[in-house]
């Protein structure tokens, strides 16, 4: 788990995950502090969140959030690092997850820019129920205006509803840029 040997812009990222599966964060969720280093959970700092990090050493990350009051959004951070889409055509994720109640999350990949950042969403909704689903998306780099091809900085952003208690594992996650 120490080293990080693989190449292209996706290593980054798949190796933060690597890392946070074998770390198993548990406890409170707190609004910007790193899981582990390039993870994190975002809210509005004003509101107030009743849950945690649950054990599970099977998954990448395990989380219940009971209540959330005063805030818009609540979303999860992985950092994808600083890298250059020139040259590549597609950048996606694979999902495995399940969750006790079906939970829908829309994602995007969220670049750094010169008045601060651009939101490109997926297509798709990721959908997790209580039977373990698999859920694979993918954008064209050229056909999304949203997505700048240089940037210093990139998160993949999961946005879980902020209005109703959500329980979810990411079993796996993985990026790729091809």
């Amino acid at each position: 788990m120490t080293n990080n040997i693989r190449l292209g812009p996706d290593a980054n990222a798949n190796q933060i995950l690597r890392v946070l599966r074998a770390e198993n964060p548990t406890g409170d969720i707190q609004c910007d502090a790193p899981l582990v280093p390039g993870v994190h959970f975002s809210f509005d700092p004003a509101a107030t969140l009743r849950g945690g990090l649950l054990d599970n050493e099977d998954a990448i990350l395990s989380f219940r959030i009971e209540s959330l009051k005063d805030s818009h959004w609540l979303a999860l951070h992985v950092s994808l690092g600083g890298f250059d889409l020139d040259g590549f055509g597609v950048i996606g994720f694979i999902c495995k997850s399940t969750a006790p109640s079906a939970v829908a999350m829309k994602s995007c990949i969220r670049s750094g820019t010169e008045a601060g950042f651009v939101d490109c969403f997926f297509d798709k909704q990721v959908v997790s129920y209580a039977q373990t689903s698999t859920h694979l998306d993918a954008m064209d780099v050229e056909g999304r205006k949203n997505l700048p091809t240089q940037a210093p900085w990139r998160d993949f952003i999961l946005f879980l509803p902020p209005d109703r208690p959500v329980e979810a594992t990411l079993l796996d996650l993985r990026f790729f840029i091809v």
